[in-house]
């Protein structure tokens, strides 16, 4: 409740801070919706949630029963996974915090793993705040992974022989394995095993500067035995691409 008051104090004194002339005519008499937050990371997709987002709207006056609007702007990763479960939020009589869903359109095993999905959000009403009318949620599907050891992974394009710790989770029956901060310290980097063929989804895999940012990985390739070869794509979004070279992790 304390995040939730402070939120709205700050949406408050953000609206009067743009106005002072008109505070008696215009912040004291009228209401406003808004998000809680311009961005909220780290949710997790679980079983416990049944795999969504719970989206958290305020108001300032809780009088009456109010319904405003509520889009999610599509994108390539969210597109035919997930979508809100109403395109609208009501406000009961007394409340002054509502809830949205994300839903997912797919079983779990559907949800790929290992990559961060963005949900941006607007509210569209008269009594929507211009200032806190939209927001960002960010998230991934939650697994429980178990270490299995240390693998070797022979990257030419890192042109390097690296050691990373490997762990391993299921998920119906695609298997997952982790290593921990392969070519980067705090840059895990996910493979999905479904029977032979494996996927690297896009995802950070090392800082290139305060520049450009984050490098992404993302590619394909087989399995056997314990042997993993995939081609990989190392990429700065929208602006750079290397060439692909094929890697190789030896799993524990």
């Amino acid at each position: 409740m304390k995040k939730i008051q402070l939120a709205l104090l700050v949406f408050v004194l953000a609206l009067t801070a743009c106005d002072q002339d008109n505070i008696g005519e215009l912040y004291e008499t009228d209401a406003y919706v808004a998000f809680s937050s311009s961005i909220v990371v780290d949710n997790l997709l679980t079983a416990e949630n049944n795999y969504s987002v719970s989206v958290q709207v305020v108001r300032t006056d809780g009088t009456g029963t109010e319904t405003v609007g509520i889009s999610l702007d599509p994108n390539d990763n969210i597109d035919g996974v997930f979508e809100l479960e109403s395109n609208t939020v009501t406000f009961n009589d007394g409340e002054t915090v509502a809830y949205a869903k994300i839903v997912p359109l797919v079983p779990p095993t559907g949800i790929a793993p290992g990559v961060t999905f963005n949900f941006n959000l607007s509210l569209s009403d008269a009594t929507v705040s211009e200032f806190f009318g939209t927001t960002t949620y960010k998230a991934t599907l939650k697994l429980d992974f178990t270490s299995i050891g240390t693998g070797t992974f022979d990257s030419p394009f890192w042109e390097e022989v690296l050691y990373p710790e490997m762990y391993e989770a299921s998920l119906g029956s695609v298997q997952l394995y982790k290593a921990l901060s392969l070519y980067e310290s705090g840059y895990d980097i996910i493979f999905i095993v479904d029977g032979t063929t494996v996927t690297v989804n896009a995802q950070p895999a090392w800082y290139y500067d305060d520049e450009y940012g984050e490098v992404y990985v993302e590619g394909s390739g087989t399995i056997d035995g314990n042997v993993i070869s995939v081609t990989l794509t190392h990429f700065i979004p929208d602006v750079y691409a290397w060439d692909s070279t094929v890697e190789v992790l030896t799993l524990p």
